[in-house]
C-alpha cells in the first residue's frame, strides 16, 4: 500500500511539473498572428460591404461638415488664435494614430478594433456638441480624430479580407464613391446647419451621434467576420508598445511643428524649429526600433523592398496633399476671388466630388474586368495635373463653364488614383502584410495632407500680410484678416473695408495661383513616380479558389 501511495504521489508530481513546463513554454512562445482572410460568398460580401460603406460615410462626412462652417463656429466660441486648431486637431491625431491600426486589427481582430473606434468617435462627437469653449472643442475634436482615421483604414482592411485581390477593385471603387459622396454633401450640410441659428453649429456634431449608433448596429449585425483566436495575454504582449509610443510621439511633435509653421507661428520660431527637430529624431528612433528592436514591428521595414509599396506611398502623400488643399481652399478661392456665398462656394466642389464618384467606380470596375490597375493610375495623375494647372489660370473674369469644366477634370484624377493604388499596394505584399501596408499607405496620405495644408496656409498668409502691411491698419484687424478675411468683411463695410479688399484680393489671387501650380507640379511628379515605381502585378493568386471554397464552408458552419 505504501509503495502504491508513493507511486501515485510521484505521478501527480510529474504531472504538475509537466503542466508547469507547458505553462512556461506557452508564455515563452511568441504570439502567432491569425490569418483573417475569409473569402465569403457574394451575399455575405454585400452585407459586410454595406456596413463598411456606413463606416466610411460616418468618418468622412465628419471631416468635411466642419470645413464650410469653421468661421461661424470660431466666432460663436470666441476662438481667436485657437481657430486653426479646431480644424487641425482632428487631422493631427488622425495622422498620428494611423500606424497603430494595422497591428491592433491583426492582433485583436478587425471587428473589435472597429467597435472600439466607433465608441471613441461617439464620445468625441458628444463632447464637441456640448463644448462651451474653443479649448474644449479642440480636445474633443482631437479625440474624434483618434477614431476617425482608423475607421476608414479598418473598413478597407475588412473589404480586403473578404474579397479576392482582382475583385477588390470593384468593391474599393464603390467605397471610393461613398468617400466622394461624403465630401460632396459634408460642406453643404455643415454650412447650412451653422448658418441656421447661433447654436446651429452644434448639430454638426449632434448629427454624428445617431449616425454612429446606426453604424455600430450595422457593424454588429452585418459583419460576420472571422474570429481571432488566442490567449489575450499573448495578444497584448505581441503589440509593439515601445514602437507605438515612439511613432505617436515622433509623429505628433513633427506634425505639430508643420501645422504651426507659417500659420500660428513663423517658420523660424523656436517652437516650430524645436518641434520639427525633436519629431525628426524621435521618428528616426522609431525606424531603428522597427529595424532591430522588436520581433513584431508596427511597420516591418522589409515591406519597402517592394518597389510598388514605395511608389504607392509616395504617390499617396501627393494625393493627400492635393485632396485636402482642394477641399479646404477651393471654397475660399471662390469666396474671395469671385465673392460667392459660402453655400455657392461649397457647391462648386460638387463637380469634383461627383466626377470623383464616377471615376472611382469605373476605375474599380476596369481593374476587376481587366486585372490591370496601372493604366487607371497613370491616367488619373495626368488628368489631375492638367486640371490643377487649368485651375491656376482662373481669374475674376473666368466664367462658370471653365470653373465646372476644370473641376470635372480634376475629379477624374482624384477618382482614378485613390482606390486603384490601394489594390496595387496590396498586390505587392503577402496577405499577412496587407493590414500593415494599408495603414502605412493611409498614414502617408494623411501626412501629405497635413504638410499641404501647412504650406498652402503659409503661402497665403505671407502674400496677404505683405499686402496689408502697407495699408497701416490696426494690428488686431490685420490678425483677423489673416485668419479669416470672410469674417472681417462680414462685420466691416464702408470705404476702409473696400480699400482693404482691393489690396488683398490680388494677393489672394496670386496665392491661389501658386497653390494650384504646386499641386499640378506634384501631380506630374506623382505620374513619373507611378510610371517607374508601380509596375503591373498579377492580381489572380493560385489559392483564390481554395479560399473561396473555405469561405463557403465557414458560412455553412456558422449557420449550423
Amino acid at each position: 500500500m505504501d509503495r502504491d501511495a508513493r507511486m501515485e504521489d510521484e505521478k501527480r508530481a510529474n504531472q504538475s511539473q509537466t503542466g508547469s513546463e507547458n505553462s512556461l513554454e506557452s508564455e515563452r512562445k511568441p504570439y502567432e498572428f491569425n490569418e483573417q482572410t475569409n473569402y465569403v460568398p457574394t451575399s455575405t460580401i454585400i452585407t459586410i460591404f454595406l456596413a463598411c460603406s456606413a463606416v466610411d460615410f460616418l468618418a468622412l462626412i465628419d471631416q468635411t461638415t466642419l470645413a464650410a462652417s469653421l468661421t461661424i463656429v470660431s466666432n460663436a466660441l470666441n476662438a481667436g488664435d485657437e481657430q486653426a486648431w479646431i480644424a487641425s486637431a482632428y487631422f493631427v491625431t488622425s495622422t498620428c494614430f494611423q500606424l497603430l491600426y494595422g497591428m491592433l486589427s491583426d492582433v485583436l481582430a478587425r471587428k473589435f478594433v472597429l467597435l472600439i473606434g466607433l465608441g471613441i468617435f461617439f464620445i468625441g462627437s458628444l463632447g464637441a456638441s456640448l463644448s462651451q469653449t474653443s479649448i474644449q472643442l479642440i480636445v474633443f475634436r482631437a479625440l474624434t480624430g483618434v477614431a476617425g482615421g482608423g475607421l476608414v483604414t479598418v473598413a478597407q482592411m475588412i473589404v480586403s479580407d473578404i474579397v479576392p485581390l482582382r475583385e477588390r477593385g470593384k468593391y474599393q471603387g464603390i467605397l471610393g464613391a461613398v468617400v466622394a459622396l461624403a465630401h460632396a454633401i459634408g460642406p453643404l450640410v455643415g454650412g447650412a446647419l451653422a448658418a441656421s441659428d447661433p447654436s446651429g453649429w452644434r448639430w454638426i456634431f449632434r448629427m454624428n451621434m445617431p449616425l454612429t449608433v446606426l453604424t455600430t448596429c450595422c457593424a454588429i449585425w452585418l459583419m460576420p467576420l472571422k474570429k481571432v483566436e488566442g490567449d489575450w495575454k499573448l495578444k497584448l504582449k505581441a503589440i509593439d508598445w515601445i514602437g507605438a509610443l515612439l511613432s505617436l510621439g515622433g509623429t505628433t511633435v513633427l506634425v505639430l511643428g508643420l501645422t504651426w509653421g507659417g500659420a500660428q507661428k513663423p517658420w523660424n520660431s523656436a517652437a516650430v524649429i524645436a518641434s520639427i527637430v525633436v519629431g525628426f529624431f524621435v521618428s528616426v528612433a522609431f525606424v531603428l526600433w522597427q529595424w532591430k528592436g522588436t520581433k513584431h514591428p508596427l511597420v516591418p521595414l522589409h515591406i519597402f523592398k517592394s518597389k510598388i509599396v514605395n511608389g504607392a506611398c509616395l504617390t499617396m502623400a501627393v494625393n493627400g496633399w492635393n485632396f485636402l488643399v482642394q477641399v479646404y481652399y477651393i471654397p475660399s478661392f471662390y469666396q474671395l476671388v469671385y465673392d460667392y456665398s459660402a453655400v455657392k462656394s461649397a457647391s462648386l466642389l460638387l463637380p469634383i466630388t461627383l466626377m470623383q464618384t464616377a471615376a472611382s467606380t469605373l476605375s474599380g470596375l476596369v481593374v476587376h474586368w481587366t486585372g490591370r490597375y496601372r493604366e487607371a493610375i497613370l491616367f488619373g495623375w495626368a488628368c489631375w495635373a492638367i486640371g490643377l494647372g487649368l485651375f491656376s489660370t482662373l481669374s475674376g473674369h473666368s466664367d462658370l463653364g471653365k470653373q465646372v469644366g476644370y473641376a470635372l477634370l480634376t475629379g477624374v484624377g482624384v477618382g482614378c488614383t485613390l482606390q486603384p493604388a490601394l489594390v496595387a499596394i496590396q498586390a505587392g505584399v503577402e496577405r499577412r502584410q496587407m493590414a500593415v501596408v494599408t495603414s502605412f499607405r493611409n498614414f502617408a496620405r494623411n501626412f501629405g495632407g497635413t504638410i499641404g495644408l501647412a504650406v498652402a496656409g503659409t503661402i497665403l498668409n505671407n502674400l496677404v500680410r505683405n499686402s496689408v502691411t502697407s495699408l497701416n491698419i490696426d494690428p488686431n484687424d490685420t490678425a483677423i484678416i489673416l485668419k479669416s478675411p470672410e469674417a472681417y468683411f462680414s462685420s466691416h463695410s464702408g470705404a476702409e473695408a473696400d480699400r482693404i479688399q482691393q489690396a488683398i484680393i490680388p494677393a489672394y489671387r496670386k496665392g491661389f495661383r501658386i497653390i494650384f501650380l504646386i499641386g499640378a507640379a506634384l501631380a506630374a511628379v506623382a505620374f513619373v513616380v507611378a510610371f517607374f515605381l508601380m509596375p503591373q502585378i498579377e492580381l489572380d493568386r493560385a489559392d483564390d479558389q481554395k479560399l473561396k471554397e473555405e469561405g463557403k464552408r465557414w458560412k455553412e458552419d456558422n449557420k449550423a
